[in-house]
């Protein structure tokens, strides 16, 4: 056996590591009501679909196979919505050329079969969570089902107002 050498660097124990660094502040959690109480209510033939955690998740169906679903993201700072199109895109009806390119520049315009579509809704710029989820599902998740949008609008903290910069004083 050797004998330890003295200078050799002294052994040290490793201290245990935290999950959080000790500098790192209090984490920010909304408390959102359970979303079956403020999930959008939707005309037929949408249905509502029972799922396993009512208070954090929603589902709808349609019968031609388009889905809406709803998420409540950890720590309740936004909720995640999508449609996902249904299988099938409306025919091509028979008529002129002219009319068949409208159809399939409008079947083109919109949801692809099985593509998904998201939006989000942040619940801390939220006024009236009931009322905004709702609107967010009727102005921007169904009307993809026939005309997607190139992009969505999101809710920023900071108001932009449109002032004119003021030049020089002359």
């Amino acid at each position: 056996m050797t004998e330890p050498d003295p200078f050799d660097r002294p052994g040290t124990t490793p201290a245990p590591r935290r999950r959080r660094p000790a500098f790192a502040g209090p984490r920010d959690e909304i408390d959102v009501p359970p979303l079956d109480q403020v999930a959008p209510t939707l005309d037929p033939p949408w249905r509502k679909e029972d799922t396993d955690t009512p208070d954090r998740t929603a589902a709808y169906h349609h019968p031609d196979g388009h889905r809406i679903g709803l998420r409540v993201q950890p720590r309740g700072l936004a909720i995640q919505t999508w449609i996902t199109a249904g299988p099938h895109l409306p025919p091509i009806p028979d008529g002129t050329d002219i009319e068949q390119a409208e159809a399939q520049a409008a079947n083109d315009a919109r949801l692809q079969p099985g593509r998904t579509w998201h939006a989000v809704l942040a619940t801390r710029h939220s006024k009236e969570l009931a009322a905004d989820l709702d609107a967010l599902v009727h102005d921007d998740l169904l009307p993809a089902l026939t005309r997607k949008p190139k992009r969505v609008s999101t809710t920023t903290d900071t108001q932009q107002t449109d002032t004119p910069a003021e030049g020089p004083a002359t």
